[in-house]
């Protein structure tokens, strides 16, 4: 009897897995972290957890939270991040094309959304984001943005872990089908 078939890959972040999934190409996150980043994330990640107080606040209203995190990875730093064309035909082979609604339809293409990132969120996939997600955390704890550095801390985890739609995959699946519509408009 035949087994699965394993695809190694390092899920400390960048490398082949991350350009294959995301539009990290060309960015400083296609690389794999070396060692003194991969210090700096760790590093980073002992100060986040100092924060006690700053990370009771964020918990406190989970609604707020997950607004927050949605608002944070709209920001266009965070578009190496956005799913890759592979992982979007993907969906859309799986789902079918995305409904168009109009603002009293919103709750059709959220269950879209969800449906969408669900299909695509392995574990693998779920770690490598992660782990892309936290090399950005360095970035924030240097500047003393520590509800941004709880938000990207706490959305690393509950997507490497979860099996749930975090805001962090759900922003990164909207935006990575808006990419590609964008780039295959004429197709």
């Amino acid at each position: 009897m035949r087994g699965r078939m394993v695809r190694k890959m390092s899920l400390a972040g960048g490398g082949e897995g991350a350009t294959r999934i995301t539009r990290c190409a060309g960015t400083w996150l296609a690389e794999e972290p070396d060692t003194a980043e991969q210090a700096r994330i760790a590093e980073a990640s002992r100060l986040v957890r100092e924060q006690r107080a700053v990370a009771s606040a964020f918990h406190r209203e989970p609604e707020a939270a997950n607004a927050f995190c949605l608002e944070l990875f709209r920001s266009e730093e965070y578009r190496p991040l956005h799913l890759s064309d592979e992982l979007v035909e993907r969906i859309i082979a799986r789902l079918g094309e995305p409904p168009v609604v109009d603002e009293s339809e919103g709750e059709v293409f959220s269950t879209y959304l969800r449906q969408a990132a669900l299909a695509v969120a392995t574990p693998n996939t779920r770690r490598l984001l992660a782990a892309q997600l936290r090399r950005y955390l360095p970035r924030y704890t240097a500047a003393g943005q520590w509800k941004e550095a709880v938000a990207i801390d706490h959305s690393a985890f509950r997507t490497a872990l979860g099996n749930e739609v975090t805001p962090f995959l759900a922003q990164m699946t909207l935006a990575g089908l808006a990419d590609y519509y964008e780039t295959h408009e004429d197709e």
